[in-house]
Order: structure tokens, then sequence, then C-alpha cells
């Protein structure tokens, strides 16, 4: 079939075994992993709170909860609250979450280099612009 929603979920459908491979190696799930990465990437020059990682990740709030509410249980993350709004709380990584950041780094900076060999690097650049498009397109219908 050449489907192509059914080519997506295949495709994301490895992307998250992959992910997944890895981050049970460091205790971790690949969705624990990606989160890591994005705080370490983004909570240095701003502070996030949890709808920028469900805006960031594309999922629902309720999911996002549980997510964070696990991470925060294994002393991956705190919650510190904002000294403008206490209503929210911005997410920050744990010394434990820091001294894995280095190996997630590099995962994915590996991943990123593979699909870049598989498909050349223009080619990857456009994929992404186009999904990207896609993505933008059918989330206003």
């Amino acid at each position: 079939m050449n489907r192509l929603g059914l080519a997506l979920q295949r495709v994301q459908n490895t992307f998250n075994r992959n992910a997944d491979y890895y981050a049970r190696k460091i205790g971790l799930t690949g969705t624990q992993m990606l989160i890591i990465e994005y705080l370490a990437s983004f909570a240095q020059n701003k502070s996030i709170y949890q709808k920028d990682i469900e805006h960031e990740f594309n999922i629902r709030k309720s999911t996002a909860t549980n997510v964070l509410r696990l991470m925060e249980n294994k002393g991956l993350i705190y919650k510190k609250v904002d000294q403008r709004d206490t209503r929210l709380k911005a997410i920050l990584l744990t010394d434990k979450a820091i001294k894995l950041e280095g190996k997630i780094t590099n995962y994915f900076i590996s991943s990123e280099n593979s699909y870049a060999a598989i498909l050349g690097a223009d080619t990857k650049k456009e994929l992404i612009e186009n999904l990207q498009k896609l993505n933008k397109a059918i989330s206003e219908n």
C-alpha cells in the first residue's frame, strides 16, 4: 500500500522502537529522553512549562501530566513556581537527568547523522520542511 499515513506511522513506530530500545539501556523511555533533551536545550534560555511540552510534542494535557509526573517520581525533573505568575511551574532537570543528557544528545545526534546518510542532507531537510508544512495544514482542520 502506498498511503502516506501508513508510511508515516510505520516510520514513527520504528523511530519510537529504536529510541525506546536505547532509552531502556539508561533507565528511561523514549519520551523521557526527548523531554530531557528539550529541557536541556531550551530551559537555559527561558522557563519551560507543561504547556510548552504539550505544544512541542503535540500531546494532550493529560499525557503530558502523566509523563511529567513519572519523570518527577523518578527524580529526573522538578517543578519551580514562577516568580511572576504563581499559577505556573517551570520544569527543570535534576542532577540525575543532567548526567544522562550527554548520552541522550549523543544518541539523537547519531540518529540524525544516520538519517542524513540514508536520505542525503538536502532530502532530509526538505522532508522535515514538508512534514512541518503537512502537520500545520492538517492541524488546522
